[in-house]
């Protein structure tokens, strides 16, 4: 599936929130697997019509749909084997930056997906916006549908201009400009994103489009150590923030993607030094 201008001139159709509360079709969740991470992450229906669950609720997918993932919320993990012929704009809220970085995914059949783009990054003041007027929704009463396309719908619009710009007119990449690894950064995010879950070399090479020799070299040349070890430092924070929100063991290996928490709990032996904010974990 190609990339073309005119998927950013739908605008914003739909903005779906966790203070979004109607649920369509009857569809329940269990056909998604479920994730939540430290981070804000928004996805952007460019084409193609699926599902996405988000919360305990499952909505239409449709061009022009803006989804709006809170910190710690569960949403859909990957995509399902039924998806496909799908155009997805990911972006993802960067608070170490602070920076709003993202790329976009084409799916195929089997719910299998690339990146068709490594790296986008939008300046800085799209996040201090859009973190402002969520917040600022986040703590009204008596959320509505109305109220949520007053707070969100022009910077949604705004960002969709700004990618498109980026894209089409901006006559080079950001990672171009910035002299970043645009394959190396969209690795890194998609870690970050998942939580170091299902990252084997194996699937990150048919996300990023690279032989998966080739990525764990150029991993190496420019971030200074191997995507392993990458993946360790994104578990160890992740298991931090879990911890400090009281998440369990089961949930905690569930979200890393241990096949069982006594897995996880070997490898935590390894990695204590990397989690100080641990509590005395024979609590658990």
């Amino acid at each position: 599936m190609e990339l073309h201008q005119h998927f950013f001139t739908q605008g914003v159709k739909n903005i779906v929130t966790g203070h979004t509360f109607q649920q369509q079709n009857g569809e329940g969740c269990d056909g998604f697997l479920s994730s939540t991470h430290p981070a804000r992450e928004m996805l952007y229906v460019l084409d193609g019509n699926s599902r996405y669950m988000l919360g305990k609720r499952v909505y239409d997918a449709l061009p022009g749909t803006f989804f709006l993932i809170d910190h710690w919320e569960p949403h859909a993990f990957g995509y399902r084997k039924k998806d496909h012929d799908l155009l997805h704009l990911w972006l993802n809220f960067n608070e170490h930056e602070p920076a709003v970085n993202g790329n976009i995914l084409t799916v195929s059949q089997g719910g299998e997906f690339k990146s068709l783009t490594h790296r986008l990054r939008l300046p800085g003041e799209y996040f201090t916006l859009l973190n402002r007027r969520w917040n600022s929704l986040n703590e009204t009463e008596n959320i509505t549908p109305e109220k949520i396309v007053d707070f969100l719908k022009v910077p949604l619009e705004a960002v969709l201009d700004e990618v498109s710009f980026m894209l089409f007119h901006a006559g080079s990449s950001p990672a171009e400009s910035e002299g970043a690894d645009s394959v190396v950064e969209a690795v890194k995010r998609y870690i970050r994103m998942s939580n170091g879950r299902d990252c084997s070399l194996s699937r990150l090479e048919k996300i990023s489009g690279y032989s998966k020799y080739y990525l764990a070299h150029r991993f190496v040349r420019y971030e200074g150590c191997t995507i392993g070890t990458y993946i360790d430092k994104i578990r160890e924070q992740y298991t931090k923030e879990a911890l400090k929100r009281g998440l369990r063991q089961k949930e905690i290996a569930y979200e890393l993607g241990f096949s069982t928490p006594s897995n996880f709990w070997n490898w935590l032996q390894k990695h204590r030094d990397g989690i100080s904010a641990a509590p005395d974990l024979r609590n658990w």
